[in-house]
């Protein structure tokens, strides 16, 4: 494979992209719209709206997607002002100050819970691999929006 210039990753990303893209009948009004969350339904679900959740080592977080583009951020620890925007479809967060940012694959998991999967920034590569992804594990954080009762399911530990 190497003689033609592709590397593994290159097959693995486009496996997976074919895999979380793969084209679906519309879900129903009441349905979950579970699966990969595209540019256009990364900003619609995220502008304006807060989430909360949670990173793989138990920590709380808190973030406003503003319209303006900006994002005000909170975890246990520490909190930022920044920008957040959709690239590749990826949803991406940067902040002033310390704080590191990064783009992440967003998976809808269920009609409130949502994975973060956090990408290489030179590559847009995912950390995870793409079966973990398809199964709902070794997620960088989950998370729900806070003006709706979260469906994640519980006990589920990335």
């Amino acid at each position: 494979m190497a003689a033609i210039g592709i590397r593994s990753s290159t097959v693995i990303g486009l496996a997976l992209g074919c895999w979380l893209g793969a084209a679906k009948p519309a879900p129903a009004q009441s349905d979950a719209l579970v699966g990969r969350l595209t540019a256009d339904r990364l900003t619609a679900t995220f502008v304006g709206k807060i989430f909360r959740g949670l990173y793989q080592d138990g920590v709380n977080w808190r973030e406003a997607y503003l319209v303006d583009g900006e994002v005000d951020y909170a975890d246990d620890f520490a909190a930022a002002r920044g920008e957040w925007f959709t690239r590749n479809d990826l949803l991406c967060t940067f902040y002033d100050g310390d704080l590191d940012g990064g783009c992440f694959i967003v998976m809808q998991r269920a009609d409130n819970c949502f994975d973060f999967y956090a990408v290489d920034p030179d590559t847009d590569e995912p950390d995870a691999t793409p079966s973990a992804i398809i199964a709902g594990y070794d997620w960088t954080a989950q998370g729900w929006r806070s003006d709706r009762v979260p469906t994640c399911p519980e006990g589920l530990v990335s």
